[in-house]
């Protein structure tokens, strides 16, 4: 009988909800004191800012042999250190050059990194990392729309140095059953 009477109490909360006037008033002050405060996790992106040129090379599931791969991207901080933006450039042997433009940042909420991916190949992508302070490595998966369709990555990143990432990524189609591309590059900051 409980959950009957509770039923139009939760309805009408959340009617009120939906509508501006019926939420409680506050100050600005108020509202910036609800605002969350800056994760010390996002320090560790700190890694990524600079200037980076990679070579490396790609493996293809339609291709025989492996293409040659190199780029250069740059990676900085926001104004409010929240999150970094990357722009780089990538050549592939064959293929015209590819631009990309990236962000990550820190979801205290689900103790995951984020990150966003657009390129000028037409794919779009969104991921999660975990990172690993005892191998100041991290580990990468992602959703992305492009030429293949929907695809998953997993990826691999290890800070060697501060001026030396090595990675690998993969990138699988038909719901993950088919591997379509591996790529491993080491990049130098410049």
């Amino acid at each position: 009988m409980k959950a009957v009477r509770s039923y139009p109490v939760a309805l009408a909360i959340a009617a009120c909800m939906a509508f501006p006037g019926c939420m409680p008033k506050m100050t600005v002050e108020e509202m910036k004191a609800m605002m969350p405060q800056r994760p010390p996790e996002l320090d560790k992106l700190d890694a990524f800012v600079g200037k980076w040129s990679f070579e490396g090379q790609a493996n293809m599931a339609c291709l025989d042999a492996p293409l040659a791969t190199s780029g250069t991207g740059e990676t900085r901080w926001d104004d409010s250190k929240w999150f970094v933006v990357g722009n780089a450039t990538f050549k592939m042997h064959g293929f015209d050059d590819m631009h990309g433009h990236e962000t990550w940042t820190y979801d205290a909420h689900s103790k995951k990194y984020r990150s966003t991916w657009v390129d000028s190949m037409g794919s779009t992508g969104t991921g999660t990392a975990t990172h690993d302070d005892r191998t100041n490595s991290w580990t990468m998966r992602a959703v992305s729309h492009g030429s293949c369709g929907k695809t998953t990555m997993k990826g691999t990143m290890r800070i060697v140095d501060d001026n030396t990432m090595e990675w690998c990524m993969q990138e699988y189609a038909m719901g993950g059953l088919m591997k379509t591309m591996e790529m491993c590059a080491t990049s130098k900051r410049q």
